[in-house]
């Protein structure tokens, strides 16, 4: 009999895919969210709900508390967070990032839970320079990019591989994750731009590196399968800068493309609008931590997660023109 599993933020991109692939595989799957998620992304699938904030460590323990009451392994997945870059956020990035996190793990020892799975970010750590790939041995620099995600995904990471002591616990690091899920991220919003808004001369100077949401499923159940106790898996295709994503989204689109990257002199002008702007009128998506981080280059080598997890990523052309042929399909572009 295959581990019982718990999965935090499984109403989300990432975690519906999850699920979806931990159920095909045989597990039974119990699922912590908020009253007030949509749940539309499980329709159909065979979970166990279990009510609760992230927040509240007596929720939690309830949920962990049942999964184990039904005997065999148990195993948790972490994967729910809050992504904003909103000034605003920052609070409730602390209150769910970190003391969410903190709950989780509490309760994963107290109830003495088989195995865990954090899912982080490669945002958890750091950028690198324009011409170098970082590996899960990187030192942390992005307390520089002053971006609340970012520092409480590292401090969430910290307070999971500090548990690892006492728990079975493995971390995986996905990159920018696209995919067609009805429920757009963030990373696809740029198509909508590329297809629909007025053409931009110039991308943002920073680099991402990218990955299918379905690899990133795959990858966090290779982890759990195979992944080493307290070790870190970067979960990256590869890596782009803005403007190379930017010229094959266009090109895929049949649109015109950008033709040169921002200088980091006009980006910084950018980031001092944006900041002005936030004083008044906070925009939803070009926010100054935005505009911060798309300056960064993220840029990574997910080595570690092809040769000891045997993880294989789709490459990232054939999910962008996947992603972009659902899009159409559902009359989304």
């Amino acid at each position: 009999m295959k581990p019982s599993v718990l999965v935090t933020g499984a109403t989300g991109f990432v975690g519906a895919e999850l699920v979806r692939q931990l159920v095909e595989a045989g597990h039974e799957v119990d699922v912590l969210a908020r009253a007030s998620s949509d749940r539309s992304l499980l329709a159909g699938l065979p979970v166990r709900w279990r009510e609760g904030e992230l927040d509240s460590a007596p929720a939690v323990d309830e949920a962990l508390a049942r999964l184990v009451a039904r005997g065999g392994e148990s195993w948790v997945v972490h994967s729910a967070a809050v992504i904003s870059y909103a000034t605003r956020d920052a609070e409730l990035q602390r209150r769910v990032n970190v003391e969410g996190t903190r709950n989780v793990l509490t309760a994963c020892r107290r109830h003495r839970v088989t195995r865990v799975l954090h899912v982080s970010s490669v945002v958890a750590v750091g950028h690198a320079k324009p011409d170098e790939l970082l590996d899960e041995d990187a030192a942390y620099n992005n307390a520089e990019l002053r971006c609340a995600y970012a520092d409480t995904k590292r401090a969430a990471e910290e307070l999971a591989l500090a548990a690892a002591r006492e728990l079975d616990l493995v971390v995986v690091n996905p990159g920018a994750i696209f995919g067609t899920s009805p429920r757009a991220p963030n990373t696809i919003k740029f198509l909508h731009q590329l297809a629909h808004g007025p053409w931009i001369p110039f991308t943002p100077p920073g680099s991402l590196s990218v990955v299918g949401v379905r690899d990133v499923a795959r990858g966090c159940v290779l982890a759990l399968e195979r992944g080493a106790r307290g070790r870190r898996y970067l979960l990256c295709e590869s890596a782009w800068t803005s403007l190379e994503s930017f010229r094959l989204a266009a090109r895929l689109l049949g649109v015109r493309a950008p033709t040169s990257s921002a200088p980091k002199a006009l980006w910084k002008s950018i980031e001092l609008g944006a900041r002005a702007l936030d004083l008044v009128a906070p925009p939803k998506l070009l926010t100054p931590t935005a505009v911060r981080m798309l300056g960064a280059h993220f840029r990574f080598d997910s080595r570690r997660a092809r040769t000891e997890l045997g993880w294989q990523p789709e490459p990232f052309e054939s999910v962008l023109r996947e992603t972009i042929a659902a899009l159409r399909s559902r009359g989304e572009l």
